[in-house]
């Protein structure tokens, strides 16, 4: 899968999960900014992407990454 195909599906999942239009949505959304910090977005968040891309994001590195397009690429170089 590309990073481009990932960041798509990671757009999708935040749109559902932080309950945000997919259109408003970039590879340069800020996480803790645009989407927010909330523990059970947090949750919601990195359980889509265990199973949708079956990398491991443990909780407390998801704060490290700024950006959809930074989570995207750990997880392109994770696969």
């Amino acid at each position: 899968m590309t990073q481009e195909e990932i960041l798509a599906k990671l757009i999708e999942s935040a749109s559902k999960v932080y309950m945000k239009d997919a259109a408003t949505l970039s590879g340069e959304t800020s996480i803790p900014n645009d989407l927010g910090t909330k523990s059970l977005d947090v949750m919601g968040m990195t359980a889509m992407i265990e199973n949708d891309f079956d990398v491991v994001v443990p909780l407390a590195e998801y704060g490290h990454y700024a950006t959809l397009n930074d989570l995207a690429k750990m997880i392109a170089e994770e696969q």
